[in-house]
């Protein structure tokens, strides 16, 4: 088995994914900041006061179309199809679904660490805090968006099991 070659495609396809969810986070909170309203701590939603707004309901849907169905999915299929190329024996169930995962690793640890510490919790940019709101101390709990990383960690295996199932009978 090519290890190296499975983690360099795993990681580097997760970056790549990584940086335009960063993008589209960003491009969403121009034009709704409240679009991820409900990722916030809850006392910072508490403060704000409101419902997450019609704009901010769509923006929110476009999001998700756009990271999983324009980024996710369709770098997933140029990972595994470069995967295949790369290996010696081809692309099987193990090395598909090793590299998915890795690739939501890493989307899962920067976003954790690059966008929720760095970004939202020691930089705060204004386009992200939410008006009324400025200033609260719920910004930096690193502790919460750990807890949301961890929740959704186990997403990593279901699509690592998911792609390889997907990718191996293609190869």
């Amino acid at each position: 088995m090519q290890w190296s070659v499975i983690i360099k495609y795993g990681v580097g396809y997760g970056l790549v994914v990584s940086v335009l969810f960063t993008a589209a986070v960003f491009a969403g909170a121009a034009i709704s900041r409240d679009f991820l309203l409900n990722d916030y701590p809850p006392a910072i939603q508490e403060r704000y006061g409101k419902p997450k707004s019609a704009r901010g309901r769509r923006v929110a849907v476009l999001f998700g179309v756009f990271v999983w169905g324009a980024c996710c999915v369709p770098l997933m299929v140029a990972a595994m199809i470069g995967l295949d190329g790369a290996l010696d024996d081809g692309l099987a169930f193990l090395p598909a679904a090793v590299c998915a995962a890795l690739v939501f690793t890493t989307l899962t640890v920067y976003d954790l660490v690059v966008f929720d510490w760095i970004i939202f919790a020691g930089l705060r940019p204004r386009l992200l805090v939410l008006p009324g709101t400025e200033g609260m101390r719920e910004y930096r709990d690193l502790r919460f968006h750990l807890i949301a990383a961890l929740k959704g960690s186990p997403l990593i295996i279901f699509i690592g099991l998911a792609t390889g199932g997907l990718a191996a009978p293609f190869a």
